[in-house]
């Protein structure tokens, strides 16, 4: 048996005898609840086990000062000389889920750390990188092999149970100024907790989303392979719609609550954990169409598969970033803000607040997410059909958005907005006599139409054409044949003139003629966006007869 077997025995048992083990359950008794009795999991697992879940009563400090984890209020913890409660434990012992009944154990370990090495460890029961750090830098001190796992040895040296006999190695480094520890507060840590799990929550509501949309589309839709490309930006702009930069449909209503108390809570509370779930999402939806595309090109299927494998990876990403950074964050008290182990203390004040932001706009990730993906599906059929392009318009850092390119848009072509006009006077706004989108289902209409958004906010790519008249009065009795105009607009807002006639041209000329002196392009291209501005501004509901099908 190697050493490291050895110590990975250690820790799973690290109690022999019936005298250790009955030692063992006595200081248990003593120490924080066990794992289902923490409030996290208690949430976590009465919304799977409702009836397995006993009731559990949080201990309250006692009057001799202790605190409800069983250790002394100076940050000690009392030890029984017979066990040594550092031996087996490992990184991410009281991070990661299962293990927040070792926190008391590990503040021992990092109270001992700071003592023997000066490492400053923020006390508080969560063996990080830090932590590591700091056992590594105490164990090279005494020329032992540094290990991710507390052996006897290394236990009993740190509470000066043996005398140690130092090796050639670095001495150890006398104890240097201790961090000033916030006064820790039980209200906090619960809050805390229910904070995460309303995150966990909200990508689990997007994931149901992605879900039903699945079913639907599969029973109704009868999709067909699309591009490769097409199919990473859709489903990186399905999720970027909820969790993009600032104005995420998901993030910037939280945001909005949290106004008043300052930046950090904002950054900390929801830019970081939001930034992380962005970062991980877009790189796994391209990964997952890579690895899911067939000969005959990716489907529906793997349109769905890729945004909820995202969504996977933004949850586990984001669990991490919210208990080593966001958590540590929101502990700290601001400059010269009196703190306290009560209700009341301003942390709580503003960890409630972040809970009941994030809560409020949680139910709506399942309803978010399916529409937003709904319509991205949408783009993605236009675009296996008419291509992609870099938008002129739009950009990412040095890379150009990809979109639909409308060079070749014809009416009634899948996945695009389909508009049907007519104008009359240039200075008089188009009316839009009909809409209709061709490869979508009747549900699928009705979604897009209950958003109550304008044209442009679906943000899908369009087409308009109708007659116009370029005369008023008797010249446009003698005008049997009226011009047409025929324009389009992807679903970043470039422009396409698709083939007007040359009336219709001299039309949209004139309707930007007046706006002349301060027009740089060409006013043809002028009076288009002047016709696409009438347009977007509408919603489908306002146009007559509503969203068609083919």
């Amino acid at each position: 048996m190697t050493e490291r077997q050895r110590i990975f025995l250690q820790r799973r048992r690290p109690v022999e005898t019936a005298a250790q083990r009955s030692t063992a359950r006595a200081v248990a008794e003593q120490s924080t609840p066990v794992s289902t009795g923490h409030l996290f999991n208690q949430m976590r697992l009465g919304a799977l086990f409702p009836a397995a879940l006993p009731h559990v009563q949080r201990k309250e400090p006692s009057s001799d000062a202790t605190t409800s984890t069983g250790a002394p209020a100076n940050g000690s913890v009392t030890v029984d000389a017979a066990i040594n409660p550092l031996v087996g434990l490992k990184r991410g012992d009281g991070l990661t889920y299962g293990t927040w009944d070792l926190r008391p154990r590990v503040k021992l370990l990092q109270h001992k750390l700071n003592e023997k090495t000066g490492a400053g460890l923020n006390v508080d029961g969560m063996w990080g990188p830090k932590t590591s750090a700091a056992l590594e830098s105490f164990m090279l001190g005494r020329s032992t092999v540094p290990a991710e796992i507390v052996d006897q040895d290394t236990a009993d040296a740190l509470l000066d149970r043996k005398k140690e006999t130092p090796g050639p190695g670095p001495q150890p480094i006398p104890p240097g100024p201790q961090p000033v520890e916030s006064t820790y507060n039980q209200t906090l840590e619960d809050t805390l907790d229910a904070v995460w799990l309303q995150y966990q929550l909200t990508f689990e509501g997007q994931r149901g989303g992605l879900q039903k949309l699945e079913k639907d589309l599969a029973q109704i839709e009868k999709p067909k392979n699309v591009l490769v490309e097409a199919l990473k930006e859709a489903g990186k702009a399905a999720l970027d719609a909820l969790l993009g930069l600032g104005g995420g449909a998901l993030r910037a209503p939280i945001k909005a609550a949290l106004a008043g108390l300052g930046e950090t809570i904002a950054k900390d509370g929801v830019d970081k954990v939001f930034d992380k779930a962005q970062e991980a999402a877009g790189t796994e939806v391209g990964k997952k169409v890579d690895e899911l595309g067939s000969e005959d090109g990716p489907t529906l299927e793997t349109f769905i598969e890729a945004q909820r494998a995202a969504l996977e990876e933004a949850s586990s990403q984001t669990q991490e970033t919210f208990l080593l950074e966001t958590r540590a964050s929101l502990r700290q008290p601001t400059s010269g803000e009196p703190v306290s182990s009560g209700p009341e203390d301003p942390r709580v004040l503003r960890a409630r607040r972040l809970l009941n932001a994030v809560k409020q706009e949680r139910p709506q990730a399942f309803q978010k997410q399916y529409d937003e993906s709904l319509a991205k599906w949408a783009i993605a059929q236009a675009q296996s059909k008419l291509g992609t392009m870099d938008s002129p318009s739009r950009s990412v850092g040095d890379e150009k958005v990809k979109t639909t390119d409308m060079s070749k848009a014809k009416p009634d072509m899948p996945g695009v907005l389909t508009f049907e006009i007519e104008g009359t006077k240039p200075d008089l706004p188009v009316k839009i006599t009909g809409a209709k989108i061709v490869g979508l289902s009747e549900k699928t209409r009705q979604v897009l139409e209950r958003q109550q958004r304008s044209i442009l906010d679906l943000g899908l790519p369009r087409y308009a054409s109708g007659k116009v008249e370029i005369n008023s009065g008797l010249g446009s009795i003698l005008n049997f044949t009226k011009p047409t105009i025929r324009i389009a607009q992807n679903e970043t807002g470039d422009l396409f003139e698709r083939e007007s006639t040359e009336g219709g041209k001299e039309w949209l000329k004139k309707k930007a003629r007046p706006f002349e002196e301060v027009l740089t392009e060409d006013l043809v291209k002028e009076g288009m966006r002047m016709v696409w501005e009438e347009i977007d501004r509408k919603r489908l509901s306002e146009v007559p007869g509503g969203l068609k099908g083919p």
